[in-house]
């Protein structure tokens, strides 16, 4: 019987044992998994949402309330403008405090709304890295290979025609079963999370 050299021998070996690796990569199932962001970001399914939504309301009302404060303001100061005499110093001064007023309420509806969306962008962003960061976490738990964006644009003919066609393109996947959402999953980790951090706050507030 013919012996075969010590190299090609280990060769067959490596060989063999890379055709059997392979072998078993194709038997490994792909798995699937996909998650509605928008339920995610849903104030009733997700504590923290609702409360930020509490926030930017908060917000809201400060703004709104400047807003009318300045043109209460304005109204009284007219009113008084208007019965004063042309050449009345006192109408002069009140006409400045007038220009002043005109300046402040143009500043508060500039300030007050890029720090409204300033504030929701970041609470936004917030969110959806968070909502990254748990669906990561679960889908090397369970061994996921892939977790896609799944959710059914919102159409309506009262909406601009360039906007419904810009929602139907940015739809990921047109069908999933019901099977491979990990939405419920991601949200109650999300919940358990947000709930366990609020508590640890508290409690170093002494609350």
């Amino acid at each position: 019987m013919m012996k075969l050299p010590a190299l090609l021998t280990a060769a067959l070996v490596l060989l063999a044992g890379s055709g059997l690796a392979v072998a078993q990569e194709k038997d490994k199932s792909f798995k699937l998994g996909v998650v509605n962001l928008r339920i995610c970001f849903d104030k009733d399914k997700y504590e923290r949402v609702k409360e930020i939504d509490a926030d930017l309301q908060k917000l809201a009302d400060d703004y709104a309330k400047k807003i009318q404060e300045i043109e209460k303001k304005m109204v009284q100061l007219k009113e008084q403008i208007e019965g004063l005499p042309a050449e009345s110093k006192l109408r002069a001064d009140k006409i400045l405090q007038m220009r002043r007023l005109e300046a402040d309420l143009k500043f508060e509806k500039e300030y007050g709304k890029a720090q409204y969306l300033d504030f929701y962008s970041d609470k936004k962003i917030e969110i959806y890295n968070e909502i990254r960061r748990v669906v990561a976490l679960i889908a090397q738990e369970q061994k996921f290979d892939l977790i896609l964006r799944v959710e059914s644009p919102t159409l309506s003919d009262q909406q601009d025609p360039e906007n419904v066609t810009q929602r139907i393109n940015n739809r990921v996947v047109l069908y999933s079963h019901e099977s491979v959402d990990i939405t419920s999953l991601v949200l109650e980790r999300l919940n358990a999370e947000y709930k366990k951090a609020k508590a640890a706050g508290e409690k170093k507030d002494g609350k």
